[in-house]
């Protein structure tokens, strides 16, 4: 769907299904680079599940328009602007590694907004090395293929696909490559400097879901752990096998973790 947003048109996915009045809704958050591609697998499935669904591009990616916004707080003022403009009053937010920063930002702002939260293969801080900063800023392909070997896991890099016929690594890239460019450098930027994530995490008075993968590289199980720890009321997945990417590493060791919180927490 096309929607307004702060005078641009913004794309979001519904996961092929309208929205209806009094469907619970869920908000999907996006990592650095990528777009609302990354969430496929979980769309559409949980819009069938019967919930309202809102998986957005953020400016500069993909299919919305606009520059890429820079900072991890303004991204969450963005997000609430476009759940206005979705009519979205409250959501359970999904966030993937940035997404996941985006959405304790989120929650900071407006807690009276947030029902729940779903944190995927993320942590309370993601730091960045300069050199992939730089090199995105100057050289975009060589950072996409750094980024995508780098966080998937040995299966995905096998191609033991779950979708079959596909290849892990050239979905990553190409999705990276439909962004406008300097959108993953300026994303790359955000996540750096992004300051105060367990401070967020210890204020969250919503029920939260954490989903790590045991091979994550880019965002270490240890660094999500220790967002977890920080969360008041929260219950932890673990996936093995997987790297970063989990949503299409492990859709369904995902998408089933996420519906076990919902039918804890809400009735879709």
């Amino acid at each position: 769907m096309k929607l307004s947003v702060n005078g641009a048109i913004a794309h979001a996915s519904t996961g092929g299904r309208r929205h209806a009045e009094g469907r619970p809704w869920l908000v999907f958050l996006h990592g650095a680079g990528a777009n609302h591609l990354a969430w496929v697998l979980q769309a559409r499935a949980l819009a069938y599940d019967g919930f309202n669904v809102l998986a957005p591009d953020l400016p500069g990616h993909y299919l919305s328009d606009g520059a890429p916004i820079e900072g991890i707080a303004a991204q969450a003022r963005w997000v609430l602007d476009a759940m206005d403009a979705a009519g979205a009053a409250q959501a359970v937010l999904v966030g993937h590694s940035q997404g996941g920063l985006i959405a304790l930002e989120v929650a900071r702002a407006a807690p009276q907004r947030v029902r729940g939260v779903v944190f995927i293969g993320t942590a309370a801080a993601i730091p960045v090395n300069p050199a992939l900063i730089e090199t995105a800023e100057n050289d975009e392909e060589r950072a996409f293929a750094s980024m995508v070997s780098w966080a998937l896991g040995p299966d995905a890099h096998r191609h033991d696909n779950t979708w079959p016929g596909a290849s892990h690594v050239n979905f990553g890239i190409e999705t990276m490559r439909l962004n406008r460019a300097g959108t993953l450098a300026a994303d790359l930027r955000s996540c750096a400097a992004y300051e105060g994530g367990i401070e967020a995490a210890r204020g969250l008075a919503c029920p939260t879901l954490c989903i790590f993968a045991r091979l994550d590289r880019m965002t270490p199980l240890k660094n999500g752990l220790a967002l977890a720890a920080a969360l008041p009321d929260n219950e932890t997945v673990i996936v093995e096998g997987s790297g970063h990417t989990l949503p299409t590493e492990r859709p369904r060791e995902v998408n089933a973790a996420i519906r076990r919180f919902l039918a804890k927490y809400l009735t879709a």
